[in-house]
């Protein structure tokens, strides 16, 4: 049964999902209760199978820290999501978010009706200018993650940014930070990196996280990345530069190199982004560092970053002003406390008011939220049909016999209209055979000009007067169709396809050939070339199917050798098939 007095809370990481039940206390502090980190297994970068398996442990975390039915606000993770700090002119009222809608459209790479999208402002200077942050994500993805959370009996009221919970968290644990710090949160899949400036802040995902780490210690080994990931959890840590004594392990002392060689390109990126963010964003260079996310938890990565960034730092505390109830183990939660900053932000979220409120709004939650508002307005409306319902009654029980007397009549036509509808059924069918014999006829019409065609189109392609025709038949599988003028074998050239088909028991459509057997004089114009050529130009009419022609030239030309001299002309025989012939009998 829900707890209206506690908070629920879920996390949705690249590689883990988290969840908590917070409490209250009368002075308005969170109080731990429980709280659960599920693995997921595989490469993170790997999108195919992470929804089913993003199913299965956010079952596993519902079941184990009992927040089935509660009320839960979520947070989805910083690579999906589009962020951008952009400056506006001296504004106010409705007037700011109009000037945000049109830097939106400018700003975000997708439609704005295709994602879900919100802002919030993040400082004014003395002149007046607005400094506001943007953030978008895609329908498609939100609504799946939350489609994902709310089969398992979860009712999400609000779904988060990551780095933004993450922001709302440290102003919560760490309110006597005053100077310039940087949040290093290193996930699964990307890292996000948080500037707190006073009351000022900046994010920024980077596409290096833990599972490049993985991969590039399985690519060295030639293991599994399953295994990579044991291995690095078990034994890993970051290599520490200088005159350092080395491990005695060699396969350990060279997964470290490994793990150095992947922080050093991330240490390449932050110092890239610091630069960034004092010259575009006119921000302060950091004065201390803190590290959160389950990266945070390799061996020496405090010391490596300490060593490069030339600044102090340190382990992020996400318990830090939370108090933790007695059924929770506080041995295991100091250990998770660098992995629970975004469920403390979160947690924030469901008490109240917080530094940064920015909220991606999934359809089905927009639409829950669309019809709570209209509420009112329904159940008013709902009344106000009541009552016409209540009149139509009236006027319906008055006007019963009045519309049975006239339904008598219809009915009554109704059965002189079924007879004439009988009448137009038959004449339907009679105009459908008239139809089909006249197709027939038509066919006839149509055909009875086609060897007129024919005939010409080959006329057409004599262009000397070095070949002649004496006969032209049509064969039906390789067989004339008419008796041969002179003795010749009828039964040559039989189609071997038919044969075959015929054996098989499966009845072939007839292929109707074009034979034409005629004679070529001698010439100087290469011999039996004349009769290639003048075949070539017949395969390309649109009468004959023979677009192989080149390649099958013998198949379909035969040709006698010129080589007597006593002789003035040679035979040659063209079999061309017929594209569309005639439906010869």
């Amino acid at each position: 049964m829900a707890d209206p007095t506690s908070i629920a809370v879920i996390s949705l990481g690249s590689q883990r999902v988290s969840g908590a039940f917070f409490g209250k206390t009368s002075g308005g502090d969170l109080i731990l209760k429980r709280y659960e980190i599920i693995e997921l297994d595989g490469d993170p970068s790997v999108d195919v199978s992470r929804l089913a398996q993003l199913k299965s442990a956010l079952q596993e975390l519902v079941s184990k820290v009992k927040i089935k039915g509660q009320k839960t606000w979520c947070s989805v993770p910083g690579h999906p999501v589009f962020s951008r700090f952009v400056k506006l002119p001296p504004v106010q009222g409705d007037k700011l978010a109009q000037i945000v809608e049109f830097e939106a459209r400018q700003n975000v790479p997708w439609q704005l009706d295709e994602v879900s999208w919100d802002y919030e402002v993040v400082s004014k200077s003395d002149l007046g200018e607005i400094e506001v942050v943007l953030a978008a994500m895609k329908c498609e993805p939100l609504n799946e993650m939350h489609e994902e959370v709310s089969s398992c009996g979860v009712n999400v009221v609000g779904m988060d940014v990551g780095p933004l919970a993450l922001y709302n968290a440290f102003r919560y644990s760490y309110p006597d930070v005053d100077e310039p710090a940087l949040i290093v949160d290193m996930g699964a899949r990307s890292t996000n990196l948080v500037f707190v400036e006073g009351d000022r802040f900046f994010t920024r995902n980077l596409l290096v996280g833990g599972a490049a780490v993985t991969n590039a210690i399985a690519k060295e080994f030639g293991i599994s990345f399953a295994e990579a990931e044991r291995q690095k959890r078990s034994q890993g840590f970051v290599a520490l530069g200088g005159a350092v004594e080395d491990h005695p392990d060699e396969g350990v002392n060279a997964m470290s190199k490994v793990m150095r060689n992947s922080m050093t390109r991330l240490h390449a990126e932050i110092m890239r982004t610091i630069t960034f963010y004092r010259s575009q964003q006119g921000g302060s260079a950091p004065k201390r560092v803190f590290l959160a996310g389950g990266g945070s938890g390799a061996g020496y990565i405090a010391e490596f970053f300490a060593e490069k960034l030339k600044l102090p730092v340190e382990i992020y505390n996400g318990l830090r002003g939370v108090q933790t109830d007695r059924g929770v183990s506080a041995d295991a939660a100091q250990m998770d406390a660098p992995a629970l900053g975004e469920l403390i932000g979160l947690a924030l979220r469901g008490m109240g008011s917080c530094p940064c409120e920015i909220e991606l709004v999934p359809g089905k939650l927009a639409a829950a939220r669309d019809a709570a508002r209209r509420a009112p307005a329904l159940i008013l409306s709902g009344i106000c049909i009541m009552g016409a319902l209540a009149a139509s009654i009236f006027w319906f029980k008055s006007a019963t016999a009045v519309v049975e007397t006239r339904a008598a009549a219809l009915q009554a036509e109704s059965g002189q209209l079924s007879g004439l509808a009988n009448q137009i059924r038959q004449l339907d069918a009679k105009q459908e055979e008239l139809r089909v014999r006249s197709a027939q006829l038509e066919q006839a019409v149509t055909d009875r000009s086609w060897w007129a065609h024919l005939l010409n189109d080959l006329n057409q392609q004599f262009d000397n007067d070095l070949i002649w025709l004496p006969v032209i038949e049509v064969l039906k599988d390789g067989k004339p169709i008419t008796k041969a003028l002179w003795g010749g074998d009828e039964n040559s050239g039989g189609s071997s396809s038919a044969t075959n088909n015929s054996k098989a028991g499966v009845p072939a459509a007839p292929v109707y050939t074009l034979r034409m057997q005629g004679l070529y004089r001698k010439n100087d114009k290469g011999e039996q070339k004349v009769v290639y050529d003048f075949a070539a130009k017949l395969a390309k009419l649109d009468a004959f199917n023979a677009p192989d022609f080149e390649a099958k030239r013998d198949t379909y030309v035969k040709v006698d050798s010129g080589v007597d001299e006593v002789r003035y002309a040679y035979h040659f025989e063209i079999k061309m098939p017929l594209r569309n012939p005639l439906q010869f009998q």
